[in-house]
């Protein structure tokens, strides 16, 4: 019946249909084959939704969305240009720099590279004539926004290994967050070393350094709000996006005054948009993921691992291959709700901490957002930039092997940064 529902699933996705629906009627036939009422199928449906976790999704991106259409992205341009605008190639400095703040207020890297390109592509080509560069640089610091907290993936993978602080995961996001940040700044400096660009020779006087802090402050509080609140004990995480909205609504139209009524209702379709895709991945997800338990496969992979090697060290390089694999072609979400439930238990017989199996599923997960096949980072930059994929995939080279050393240590090193959560007592 296993293999049933893995041709079913593979002939699905081949045809281009969805994944959480490619999931759906994957199990739906071994349902029907195995004379289990679909009754049953309904009823895991509901199961696999009925989590108060999962109330936070929404809110915290319906908040993302609010801050995005409150003139907040402009003032993180401007103040990353005050930082690093007049380095050589400063607005492929910015646009990574861009992306690490917008990351910690949205949370979602395909937003980013829509918002964060839409700015800087093109000026970015009309400054140094390359917008393979400019898309690519986009595309990849993208990647950031799922690894800074707030993040929606770790929500995400937290609802699906079952056993891990949400706080934990945010804190333990910072440092990779920043790390990531700086090793794409870095990759960028090398890149733009050898090339004739032009620099930036604008100056900033007290008053203007000032300014531009002062409006940035007012995007910086959101990422604060949520994660102290939850790190902090204060509040829950739906408690957190609750606080969150009324703060973006209090900013947008009170304290930028660049938000209205039309922008909070394109906002919120959005967000149900968004929302009614990751709730339909975890549903199905759940359905699947029950009826693999009943059968025994999380048993009978456990078991097979645990014959090939007893290192954890081994078992996180055998994990590494197998999320750069299927992150190039299967969402990141998606891959989450099919493999945490029967990985991370896996992860904690071997004595790897939950919150670094966590961190590294997420981090490495993400890098299918920026890898082909399935890239969708790739395609809307491209998009944006009026080129072909090949052609920023190419210029993206450089960047992924930096992205890939950084994963490296997340899943090889993590003193790094589990020291954060251990401080404030995970």
């Amino acid at each position: 019946m296993l293999a049933i529902y893995l041709i079913a699933f593979l002939v699905l996705i081949t045809l281009s249909v969805p994944i959480a629906f490619s999931l759906g009627l994957a199990t739906v036939t071994v349902f029907w084959l195995d004379g289990q009422p679909l009754s049953l199928f309904a009823q895991r449906l509901w199961t696999g939704l009925d989590k108060f976790t999962l109330v936070a999704l929404p809110l915290f991106i319906l908040a993302g969305e609010l801050m995005g259409g409150s003139g907040i992205l402009s003032r993180l341009l401007d103040f990353s240009r005050l930082l690093v605008g007049r380095i050589k190639g400063g607005l492929l400095h910015i646009n990574v720099l861009v992306s690490i703040f917008f990351g910690g207020i949205n949370g979602s890297a395909i937003a980013d590279t829509s918002a964060v390109g839409s700015m800087l592509i093109k000026a970015t080509e009309k400054e140094y004539g390359e917008p393979d560069l400019a898309a690519a640089v986009t595309a990849v610091s993208s990647v950031i926004g799922p690894i800074v907290p707030p993040s929606l993936p770790m929500l995400i993978y937290a609802f699906a290994a079952g056993n891990v602080s949400i706080a934990a995961l945010f804190l333990a996001g910072v440092v990779p967050g920043i790390l990531l940040g700086i090793t794409l700044l870095v990759a960028t400096a090398l890149i733009v070393s050898g090339k004739d660009y032009p620099r930036d020779t604008t100056r900033y006087g007290l008053r203007d350094i000032f300014r531009i802090s002062r409006r940035f402050l007012v995007a910086a509080v959101l990422p604060v709000i949520m994660v102290a609140g939850v790190v902090g004990g204060f509040a829950t995480p739906t408690e957190a996006g609750c606080l969150a909205i009324v703060y973006a609504l209090f900013a947008g139209f009170f304290i930028t005054r660049e938000l209205s009524w039309a922008q909070v209702f394109a906002a919120m379709e959005r967000t149900v948009l968004v929302t009614a895709v990751v709730m339909i991945i975890i549903a199905f997800g759940n359905v699947s993921t029950w009826w693999l338990t009943i059968e025994g496969v999380p048993r009978a992979v456990s078991d097979y691992v645990q014959g090939v090697t007893a290192s954890p060290v081994m078992f996180i390089a055998i994990m590494l291959v197998v999320y750069l694999v299927v992150g190039m072609f299967i969402e990141q979400a998606a891959a989450m709700v099919m493999l945490v439930p029967i990985f991370a238990p896996l992860a904690q017989s071997y004595g790897i901490d939950p919150v670094q199996f966590g961190l590294f599923t997420c981090m490495t997960l993400a890098l299918g957002l920026v890898t082909p096949p399935v890239g969708l980072c790739l395609f809307v930059a491209a998009g944006i930039g009026g080129i072909s994929v090949g052609r920023v995939m190419r210029a993206a080279v450089p960047y992924l092997v930096a992205m890939f050393m950084t994963v490296l240590l997340i899943g090889f090193v993590p003193q790094i940064y589990l020291w954060l959560p251990r401080w404030f007592g995970y």
